[in-house]
């Protein structure tokens, strides 16, 4: 019985195998390997044997099954293979050890990937492969080092196109501005889809913004509504304010390229608008804006330019209730945003409360004193979130209270001003904004002291102050001349 049942058992294997080993060490057992390997098999090392043994002095064929289990990400495998094609070859054969090294990169260990590609490149100097495979893995340790084994290729093979190798890896370890230079040297004729995006996105992201543009226009020659190349040529024309130009490659970034090939970023409809709102579009960038916001999973904080834009955009409309509304979103959304920021919306609702102010009114509308309060009170919160910020603030509150009280006689305008004189003048040295400011201070509580407080020696006293700031000025002159005759 036993020897039947050997029989029936050997008859199964054959059965499996023969038709896919028909051929010792031929394509065929190439073939056979993959779709074995494709059926996953409970004892693949087993399965494997009769290949082992028939291609064992066929160090290609063993590094082809070392490849179908490195495709299938089965390392150990392949390693096994690699091995034997190693052994076959008495050590010698390059596509082993490039095999190897693509298991160690595989792996994470750039260093026995790097030694197993110096390797390949020892037995065979005239394959590219090795070279570009090592150069990827060395950039991490040193991109200096990959370039120069990229400049052995060239000894090698003069016709390679090494350079755009070489920008490749500069890129990778983002030294965008190596990467510009070394793309710039490679004709466009040889430049592939990626070679174009990368030197395009290296010129955006080191914000030389005309050779960026260059190329992703070279790049769309060769790469018709590519839609990174399409997106580039639109950014890079905006930062150049070339907005008709960004506004033709935004409506083909929209509209022309394929749907299934592009997945619409916020920064995409952000560029859009700013392209229309600089050719002063205004409500159609507004839509754009819109449409941005809408955009899911984007963090707050990455919206903040759109809300900041969208509020731009109501500010030359003059619609300054939405752009006030926008720019609070704006600031909300923001990561912390500073205090020119904050100041921003300050400047905004004084625009607002002086929009409302009726062709030749004289008396200010209720509308126009609450727009002015509200700037009053923002001003207020600046001063107690930026502490540095405060004289810049009690100018502007007293400026603005100065508008609510034109006759000075409420005095609304008086304490701020002089809170900000005495944090200007407990500091010895002053500059030109800070002599603007207390000049300014002088002037409104030389007024009021003479006209509403009747207080002529402090009037004069402000004056001088004045004169100390611009001596000469004659009106100053004449009025401490008027006001010392009256004190004295």
């Amino acid at each position: 019985m036993k020897p039947m049942k050997y029989l029936f058992v050997s008859a199964l294997l054959l059965g499996f195998s023969t038709g896919a080993v028909a051929q010792d060490g031929t394509a065929a057992d190439i073939a056979a390997v993959k779709s074995l390997i494709q059926s996953k098999p409970a004892d693949v090392a087993k399965a494997m044997k009769p290949f082992y043994r028939k291609n064992k002095k066929n160090a290609a064929n063993l590094v082809a099954f070392g490849r179908a289990f490195y495709e299938a990400k089965d390392t150990t495998n392949a390693k096994v293979a690699a091995n034997m094609a190693l052994t076959a070859s008495k050590r010698q054969s390059s596509p082993a050890y490039v095999l190897l090294g693509d298991i160690a990169a595989m792996g994470d260990d750039g260093g026995a990937a790097a030694a197993n590609y110096e390797q390949a490149i020892y037995y065979d100097k005239k394959n590219p492969e090795p070279y570009r495979k090592y150069a990827l893995v060395y950039r991490k340790i040193d991109p200096e080092g990959a370039a120069a084994k990229l400049d052995q290729l060239q000894t090698e093979l003069p016709d390679y196109p090494v350079d755009a190798l070489k920008a490749h890896i500069y890129y990778l370890s983002l030294r965008y501005g190596q990467a510009i230079e070394t793309y710039a040297k490679v004709p466009t004729s040889k430049m592939t889809r990626s070679d174009f995006i990368e030197y395009a996105n290296a010129c955006f992201v080191a914000q030389q913004y005309q050779q960026g543009y260059d190329a992703a226009k070279a790049g769309l020659v060769q790469n018709a509504n590519n839609a990174t190349l399409t997106r580039l040529a639109m950014f890079c024309a905006n930062n150049l304010k070339k907005y008709d130009e960004a506004i033709v490659y935004g409506d083909a970034l929209f509209n022309k390229v394929p749907k299934d090939s592009v997945n619409f970023s916020h920064l995409d409809f952000l560029n859009y608008g700013d392209a229309l709102a600089g050719n002063n579009q205004l409500e159609q960038a507004i839509d754009q804006y819109k449409k941005g916001l809408e955009v899911k999973d984007v963090e707050d904080k990455n919206l903040a330019d759109i809300h900041k834009s969208l509020s731009d955009a109501h500010k030359q409309l003059k619609n300054f209730p939405e752009a006030i509304a926008s720019y609070k979103q704006y600031l909300a959304t923001a990561k912390e945003p500073d205090a020119v920021a904050h100041a921003g919306l300050g400047t905004l609702t004084m625009n607002w409360a002086r929009s409302l102010k009726p062709e030749g009114a004289e008396e200010m509308t209720e509308a126009e004193v609450n727009a002015y309060k509200e700037a009053d009170h923002i001003w207020g919160d600046l001063a107690e979130k930026f502490p540095d910020a405060a004289e810049y603030a009690l100018f502007q509150r007293a400026s603005v209270n100065a508008v609510m009280d034109p006759d000075s006689k409420q005095a609304l305008a008086k304490p701020y001003f002089e809170k900000m004189v005495e944090l200007i003048n407990a500091r010895e040295e002053h500059d030109a904004t800070d002599n603007t400011r207390l000049e300014k201070a002088y002037r409104y509580l030389m007024f009021y002291y003479y006209s509403i407080a009747k207080d002529n020696k402090s009037a004069l006293d402000y004056a001088n102050k004045i004169l100390e700031i611009k001596p000469g000025d004659e009106g100053i002159m004449k009025v401490v001349e008027s006001l010392s005759k009256t004190v004295k």
